[in-house]
């Protein structure tokens, strides 16, 4: 993730939508949202264990929650485009939390219609 964080702070422009998984709403130390955190960019929910405490429900990040599965996990483009144009989400990141959580099948279609613009052995970030 470094290397591909470290490309996202040099090579970005302005304030892009960029997908990552979020983290567990109950679990408040772990490696999520760590794309958006180290690069400033926004994302659609890093930890809503935050939202939680910070707005005082849970009504936002449930809407998202399960639209940030279909995105990772669907293989049905036109589900996947309806929801990129929803959140007007300029990248995808795919690293090794996306590949532990989503299936590679799921993962795989954003080549299909994104262009590479970053790939190491671990990441892959894809733009449209």
């Amino acid at each position: 993730d470094h290397a591909a964080i470290v490309w996202l702070n040099r090579t970005v422009n302005g304030s892009p939508v960029i997908l990552e998984a979020p983290g567990d709403r109950y679990a408040a130390y772990t490696y999520s949202g760590r794309v958006s955190a180290q690069t400033g960019l926004p994302t659609l929910l890093g930890w809503g264990g935050h939202q939680l405490q910070w707005r005082g429900d849970y009504d936002e990040p449930s809407r998202r929650e399960p639209d940030i599965e279909k995105l990772y996990s669907t293989t049905d483009r036109n589900e996947t485009l309806t929801l990129l144009d929803k959140y007007d989400i300029s990248y995808v990141y795919v690293g090794p939390l996306e590949q532990e959580r989503y299936p590679a099948n799921g993962l795989a279609k954003f080549g299909e219609f994104m262009e590479v613009v970053y790939t190491n052995p671990r990441v892959t970030i894809y733009h449209r």
